[in-house]
């Protein structure tokens, strides 16, 4: 190949404000024969999510997760998850299934998390948790529902690796109860810069495909690193012509939340790699996963087409106080096309 472009697209989601008590009063009646005013409670804020509940909501979307995945049930997985965690949900059945691999299910212990207040809706629940059967891996994931008796939708599904987030989830509660919250306005300009300028800038720095990968300003650890040292690889592997010409990156407002002094981002980064087919010549995807998704038969004459997924999960501290954390970057193709 002579030449690739990358275009990265982070797919936002809007953060939440706090919400305020509500108080009730009612009118007294002025003399024995005055009707008195009748007054309306106004409802309290729920409380935290408790435990138990973390592990029925967790334990509750692994179970369909796990049916869905061993029968490449697309309509099932519909029912748990949504936005970009059901974009790559949905890959991954595709690719299985032609190929005919099962997928293994995913188990986790000691779960722990924390809800936004509710109030303004969307809510949402942060998880952390240890993989079973897997000393040194763990996950984070993120989750939302539209009312209190709505059922969990979960958008971000993180393997972090080594690292873990379970300190941002079980720190001293936050006004409004909980560990977790939307950072006001004060926080935010504390950061050295915004939660999506500082996902743009990750997308920018993971799309030189060179050796030389700084990341100057971030500090990768757990399966972050070890995203790093995939790109280092492949760098190694392909010549100057070979990695991408050009990037451009669209992006919104992350999901932002403040939590034990730092900002955790949730972000979701969409990569398209275009690979040009030389010149009187035709190319088609090799067997593997790229072939399942492809277009069966299909040969291309001017450009492949490779679409790629990363869900990321940051920490962001107060200007001064450090680099902004990376602690895990998860993958999985989506799609592939050409012309």
């Amino acid at each position: 190949m002579n030449g690739r472009r990358l275009l990265g697209t982070l797919v936002a989601l809007a953060a939440l404000s706090a919400c305020s008590d509500g108080a009730e009063g009612g009118a007294q009646p002025s003399s024995p024969a005055a009707s008195p005013t009748t007054t309306t409670p106004t409802p309290s804020p729920m409380p935290a999510i408790s435990a138990v509940e973390v592990q029925k909501a967790v334990s509750g979307f692994l179970a369909v997760r796990n049916r869905a995945s061993a029968r490449y049930d697309d309509a099932l997985i519909r029912t748990v998850a949504s936005g970009p965690l059901l974009e790559r949900e949905l890959a991954d059945h595709k690719i299985n299934r032609i190929l005919k691999r099962k997928i293994p299910p995913l188990a986790v212990v000691n779960p722990v998390g924390s809800v936004t207040p509710p109030g303004t809706w969307p809510q949402r629940l942060v998880v952390a948790a240890e993989v079973k059967g897997k000393a040194d891996e763990r996950i984070a994931g993120l989750a939302q529902r539209s009312a209190p008796d709505a059922p969990w939708a979960w958008t971000h599904l993180v393997n972090l690796g080594s690292e873990t987030l379970a300190q941002y989830v079980t720190s001293p509660p936050l006004p409004g109860g909980g560990s977790v919250r939307t950072p006001t306005r004060a926080e935010l300009g504390r950061l050295s810069m915004t939660p999506a300028a500082a996902v743009q800038r990750l997308a920018q720095d993971m799309s030189t495909r060179t050796q030389s990968l700084l990341f100057d300003g971030f500090a990768l650890t757990g399966s972050a690193d070890e995203y790093r040292g995939d790109l280092i690889l492949q760098a190694s592997m392909t010549t100057p012509d070979e990695r991408p010409a050009t990037l451009a990156v669209e992006y919104g407002p992350a999901v932002a939340l403040q939590s034990f002094g730092k900002v955790l981002v949730f972000a979701t980064i969409s990569m398209s790699w275009i690979h040009p087919v030389e010149p009187g010549t035709q190319a088609k995807w090799p067997p593997g996963p790229q072939q399942a998704l492809a277009v069966k038969g299909r040969w291309y004459t001017k450009s492949l087409m490779d679409f790629e997924q990363l869900q990321v999960v940051l920490a962001m501290p107060p200007k001064g106080s450090g680099d902004i954390q990376v602690l895990g970057i998860s993958r999985q193709r989506t799609g592939v096309g050409g012309v």
